[in-house]
């Protein structure tokens, strides 16, 4: 689920206010119709499909790999949860650059560069772990760095993605896309507990580096097929600065917003949600740790896996095909509830049925939340809307990070703890130990989702949002 951790940030598309903005249309911002690129479109996805699975099986593994040995170095949640949030604030910060690139430039360029940075740096952090001792700080920076890039790069595929496949395929695209993620998600916490306890985190860079490698190569192939797909509006109408330019993006994104005010709404409900399962699937390590094995946390994590796997399997049929509002609000209404039951117990056996559950439930509704937006809005300044709706969920997403480390580490944990000040009120009833504050964290993220999800539920204009937001033109 979080490897990437979020699909739903990045699989927006731009809207007709855009459009109106300082550009001249799709045609004069060279993008073309997916119809007129569907004879490229099957082995152009099918190789980008390719590279993003190896990207993301690095990132999986070394997010996992980096995770474990910074715990197992400080024993602190927060120093935990600060790998994540150098990773989101880096993200949100090159969000507005990230979709003026996509939109600006030649595409193939920007995911080359992207990939270059990614194996230069990678190269450089596995040469400094050899020739000195590596700190938790080197970490944080690499990690800010690696996300900074990956996201300048996802904006740019993920274009050039919408812009070759029609609309009728988005949702079965998305499930593909979940299914690859789920596979890997599957694959990568055992390989990287296998490569920490051989070789250590030295060992999971070095197969990392040659990830990195791999999805270059593959994405290098799939873009000197797209064609068209691959142009920017650099070059067509009068030349602005490239700031001028981002700031006519943002604005351009922000104007479909305001145009479109449900598709405003699931914006605002997705971010809510959004965040409240990040915050849960990051403290899942933490928690799971307090008590048991990585063994066990690798079990879980990979359980968990699995169910993403089936719902990327169910969302890849063709069983869902209409109400697609309403599969995202009872699927999230689901995961809630599931991230509840694991906050309630300390059973390994409870955690795995609550993750496959959470995860099955959550990539169904990734998928069908992602073939809403690009379904319904076109395909003017895409890159720029990707980045606005990623920074907006980034921001939300890195305060409950920050917050929620604190309140594990100085508040509950503490409370909560055998002789903790909550251990006669909370802990009669939540249970007191190593872990339970992480757990009572987890109860009350799963109440707030379901209250949300609840309240989304109620309101009949955003169920029927299918209905009533109109089909994007591509033309």
């Amino acid at each position: 689920m979080s490897g990437s951790t979020n699909e739903r940030l990045a699989i927006q598309a731009a809207g007709a206010a855009a459009r109106q903005g300082d550009d001249d249309g799709t045609a004069a911002a060279g993008v073309s119709s997916p119809h007129a690129l569907s004879v490229n479109a099957r082995p152009v996805f099918a190789l980008l499909w390719l590279s993003e699975s190896a990207f993301d099986f690095g990132s999986t593994l070394i997010g996992f790999a980096i995770g474990v040995w910074i715990y197992g170095q400080t024993g602190s949640v927060q120093d935990y949860s600060l790998s994540v949030l150098a990773a989101a604030v880096s993200s949100m910060l090159v969000m507005p650059f990230a979709g003026t690139f996509a939109d600006r430039y030649n595409r193939q360029a920007v995911v080359a560069g992207c990939d270059l940075a990614s194996i230069a740096g990678t190269a450089a952090i596995v040469l400094f772990f050899f020739v000195s001792r590596l700190g938790v700080e080197v970490l944080y920076l690499y990690t800010a760095l690696s996300a900074a890039i990956a996201s300048l790069r996802r904006c740019a595929v993920r274009v050039v993605v919408s812009s070759i496949v029609p609309k009728e395929r988005f949702t079965q695209v998305s499930g593909l896309s979940g299914i690859s993620r789920a596979i890997v998600q599957v694959v990568a916490p055992s390989a990287a507990g296998v490569l920490m306890a051989r070789a250590g985190l030295p060992g999971a860079l070095t197969l990392h580096l040659g990830l990195l490698v791999g999805g270059a190569l593959l994405a290098f192939a799939a873009l000197t097929q797209a064609r068209g797909a691959l142009r920017g509006r650099h070059g067509s109408g009068p030349q602005r600065s490239f700031l001028h330019s981002a700031r006519a993006s943002f604005l351009g994104a922000l104007g479909y917003l305001k145009h479109e005010p449900l598709m405003r709404s699931l914006l605002l409900y997705g971010a809510l949600v959004q965040c409240l399962l990040v915050l849960a699937t990051v403290m899942l390590t933490p928690m799971v740790l307090a008590t048991q094995s990585s063994q066990v946390l690798g079990l879980v994590m990979s359980l968990g896996a699995a169910g993403a796997l089936a719902g990327s399997l169910l969302a890849a049929t063709s069983i869902i095909r209409r109400h697609l509002m309403l599969w995202v609000l009872v699927c999230d209404a689901l995961q809630s509830a599931a991230i509840l039951a694991a906050g309630l117990t300390t059973t390994p056996a409870i955690w795995c049925v609550a993750a496959f559950a959470c995860l099955f439930c959550g990539s169904a509704s990734v998928a069908c939340s992602g073939a809403l937006w690009m379904r319904k809005a076109p395909l003017a300044h895409q890159g720029s809307v990707f980045a606005l709706l990623s920074a907006s969920n980034l921001l939300v997403m890195s305060l409950v990070l920050l917050v929620g480390g604190y309140l594990a580490d100085a508040v509950l944990e503490p409370a909560l703890a055998d002789g903790g000040a909550w251990r006669e009120t909370v802990g009669s009833w939540f249970g007191t130990g190593k872990g339970r504050g992480i757990g009572f964290l987890f109860f009350g993220a799963g109440a707030c989702g379901l209250l949300v999800s609840g309240l989304a539920l109620a309101n009949r204009d955003l169920r029927q949002l299918e209905r009533l937001v109109p089909e994007r033109a591509d033309d």
